[in-house]
């Protein structure tokens, strides 16, 4: 198999996967992962949450394969930082994971840090408290003057949490300490007012919002349709 490296050198590429489109394939994940990730697998209560999580570390582990050149069911091994934030142990990619109901979203790239996240549009979320907690004065500024405050408060939300992501600082950042940005052209690279990272929302499904942000300059962003492996 062909290295993917070259390219991702110059591109972003993010994975948009329904997970209920690989349930037949369980069993032929499983077998890609770690001893550890099996013992994880093994200590959910619910058996769907159990299935979800070797989806989503199969997967993975098969994307990156791919990207490499490499055989899958040679495993991969990864590290972590201080703050939890997994790496390849021997470089060569940057990437990163979200899980919000069916949706998995997989970013990967090479030279750059990255982070993505996507988020189910629930209901019943008490936004203005969130909001008032999380969002920088600036943030709560444009969330405020929204038509449809929902379509804000999720942009917000999922460009924070790819921000910290990306940083590899996770929840240990103060998410209002920092403003994201925000108005621009929908689904367009956009960058911060550091002018060091570039925020892209996605357009994955009506359901939910998704954004990735990485380190500038900005490079094309590819969304990418992961369909069930049949191999």
């Amino acid at each position: 198999m062909k290295s993917r490296l070259t390219n991702l050198k110059n591109a972003i590429e993010v994975w948009n996967i329904r997970l209920p489109d690989h349930r037949t394939e369980t069993d032929r994940l499983r077998t890609l992962l770690s001893n550890d990730e099996l013992e994880r697998a093994g200590k959910f209560i619910r058996p769907s949450d159990a299935q979800n999580f070797i989806l989503c570390r199969g997967l993975l582990r098969r994307i990156l394969a791919d990207c490499l050149g490499a055989d899958p069911s040679i495993p991969l091994r990864f590290t972590r930082n201080e703050q939890g934030k997994p790496f390849l142990e021997n470089g060569g990619l940057e990437f990163n994971v979200s899980h919000s109901r069916d949706r998995l979203l997989i970013a990967v790239t090479s030279g750059r840090a990255v982070g993505v996240d996507i988020e189910f549009r629930r209901g019943k979320v008490n936004m203005q408290a969130i909001a008032e907690r999380w969002f920088s004065p600036d943030e709560q500024m444009f969330f405020q003057g929204l038509k449809n405050p929902e379509d804000g408060f999720f942009e917000i939300w999922s460009k924070k949490e790819a921000c910290v992501k990306a940083l590899g600082i996770g929840i240990f950042k103060e998410l209002s300490s920092f403003s994201v940005p925000l108005g621009g052209p929908p689904f367009s690279p956009i960058l911060g007012t550091d002018g060091q990272w570039f925020f892209q929302p996605l357009n994955v499904d009506p359901a939910y919002t998704a954004a990735v942000v990485s380190e500038a300059p900005i490079v094309p962003v590819y969304l990418r349709q992961r369909s069930c492996d049949r191999n």
